[in-house]
């Protein structure tokens, strides 16, 4: 009776891991999920402004407003077109709307009243692809933009077959938002520079270095020194948004007169991670990517107060709320996946027979308590092996080199898939994670490639074998070559006998006896009281030493 319930409980513990496996991949499967839809729900990222509308974009809408902050229509990815964040937006003088896309990189130019847009008559090619800034040139339709991995400002137009490199090679390093200034002078925010820079038209229609204001002043806080975004005020100073080394959570707007340079510092909200800047009536409104939040930033006063109706705030409220929610899923879903594991290897303990749930290691060689002499035989008996163990020996010296090839193939499959995943173009954040990916594949990659000598070394240890005419002992090495030996020069330990470079282990894996059963007490114990016994230590400093000795 009280196995048959034994029974019933292994197989009931045996359902249950089953079950938790399911939960488990069903937790992975949901993290994977909520994480994917909480990254597509992102505060307000780019943002633009006309003399009467405010053009947003926020987790996939397009928001527009008036000047005041009214909001007029919420436009969705299906209307816009728009399937990722654009990089840009810039209102045109005729109303529409330049969006500047970077999966891939294009630039269109679009009708909001119905949405119809086209392509520009200027293209970014190939040579900007991700992160770059654009800016309509005064007069005509060419364009000018910044190319922050490439270092470089380039003229493109309809009539251009090339774009134009409007500066020399390492004029500027990093550089990103652009806006004019004062007859057709040009401000760029020279980011890695830690300066903003003014460009002076050339008469060949390039530019040369004029002013420059460091981002490095007395109004500097901590390292915040780093120019991202500018735009220029009516009365011609220049707001600049100033972030720590590219941090989230650290960053300033600080005033330029562009004679004097810095004068104004503007401390927005902590935790503030702003990632557009556009001037309206003689105010900044600057979007808030973590805070779901567009601050107004007045002119005169210097004060930061939110921007826009309760409905618009309504809307970054909800999507906030979506996050969080996602974000949270997400936090359950891992406490979930960890504990699902956990219950299913507790069930699969208690599914599996106590006496078979961990493998007794055998007792150790004792030669003191053996026989006290080897069984009279006729030539040498070489010791008999366990029939398991020699099965194992057939594969397990490919081993190595199987785990090898499948690790490598699986890490390096992972690795081009996040790649695909992440897109051609897929920025600097994400392309230092995939280069850092790289790196640890590789690393694993060398660590495990020496899994396969390690292997072979054991496998061939193990192959070795042992034998006795009664009064010494006969090795086999795994080439075929034999070995007589005297007991006296023999060192054992209670898992293998050593004697000089060699090792002869008498377990293998998982503590499984490599011979029958009493073959070792029978044939080698007796012997082996000749023999000096070693501790595991000593046993090590044994081998090391031999080894060294041969090099």
């Amino acid at each position: 009776m009280q196995s048959h319930q034994s029974k019933e409980h292994h197989s009931l513990a045996k359902g249950l891991a089953l079950l938790f496996l399911a939960v488990m991949l069903a937790a992975l499967a949901a993290r994977f999920w909520a994480t994917e839809k909480a990254a597509g729900l992102t505060g307000p990222t780019h943002i633009a402004a006309g003399e009467a509308l405010v053009y947003l974009f926020a987790a996939g809408d397009m928001f527009s407003l008036t000047v005041g902050g009214e909001l007029l229509n919420v436009f969705p990815s299906d209307r816009t077109g728009l399937s990722d964040d654009p990089i840009d937006l810039r209102i045109l003088s005729n109303g529409q709307l330049l969006i500047a896309e970077q999966r891939p990189a294009t630039i269109k130019v679009c009708n909001p009243e119905n949405w119809t847009c086209r392509p520009h008559e200027a293209t970014p090619g190939t040579f900007a692809r991700r992160q770059f800034k654009v800016l309509p040139d005064t007069p005509g339709t060419d364009l000018l933009v910044t190319d922050a991995p490439g270092d470089m400002l380039w003229r493109i137009g309809k009539n251009k077959d090339e774009p134009q490199k409007l500066l020399p090679e390492h004029s500027l390093a990093g550089p990103n938002d652009l806006a004019w200034g004062d007859e057709g002078k040009l401000w760029v925010a020279d980011t890695d520079h830690r300066r903003i820079l003014e460009l002076v038209p050339s008469p060949d229609g390039a530019f040369l270095a004029g002013r420059e204001h460091s981002a490095v002043n007395d109004l500097t806080v901590k390292e915040r020194y780093y120019p991202m975004m500018l735009a220029r005020r009516a009365d011609g100073r220049l707001w600049v948004i100033q972030a720590a080394d590219f941090s989230k959570a650290e960053a300033d707007l600080v005033i330029y007169d562009q004679e004097q340079g810095a004068q104004t510092l503007v401390a927005l909200p902590r935790g503030a991670y702003p990632t557009d800047i556009v001037a309206i009536e003689g105010a900044a409104l600057v979007t808030d990517l973590e805070q779901f939040i567009v601050y107004r930033v007045d002119g005169d006063t210097a004060g930061v107060s939110e921007f826009g109706d309760e409905t618009f705030r309504g809307h970054l409220v909800r999507i906030q709320d979506r996050q969080n929610y996602f974000r949270l899923l997400g936090g359950i879903s891992l406490f979930a996946l960890i504990l699902s594991a956990g219950l299913m290897v507790a069930a699969a303990l208690k599914a599996t027979p106590k006496h078979k749930r961990w493998t007794e290691p055998p007792p150790l060689l004792d030669p003191d308590n053996a026989a006290d002499q080897v069984p009279a035989t006729t030539g040498v008996y070489w010791l008999k092996r366990d029939p398991k163990m020699e099965r194992s020996l057939k594969w397990v010296e490919h081993l190595g080199l199987i785990l090898f090839i499948t690790l490598v193939v699986g890490a390096l499959a992972l690795y081009l898939w996040i790649r695909n995943f992440a897109g051609p173009d897929p920025g600097p954040d994400i392309s230092n994670e995939t280069n850092d990916l790289w790196m640890i594949v590789l690393l694993s990659g060398v660590m495990l490639a020496f899994l396969v000598p390690v292997l072979r070394l054991a496998t061939r240890n193990l192959k070795r074998r042992l034998g006795t005419d009664g009064k010494r002992l006969y090795i086999r090495l795994a080439e075929g070559r034999e070995l007589s030996v005297e007991p006296s020069s023999l060192f054992y330990t209670g898992q293998a006998v050593l004697y000089r470079h060699y090792t002869l282990p008498l377990f293998g894996g998982k503590q499984r006896a490599i011979y029958a059963k009493g073959e070792v007490e029978t044939w080698l114990a007796p012997l082996l009281r000749q023999s000096t016994r070693l501790t595991a230590v000593e046993g090590f400093k044994y081998q090391w030493k031999n080894w060294v000795s041969r090099l």
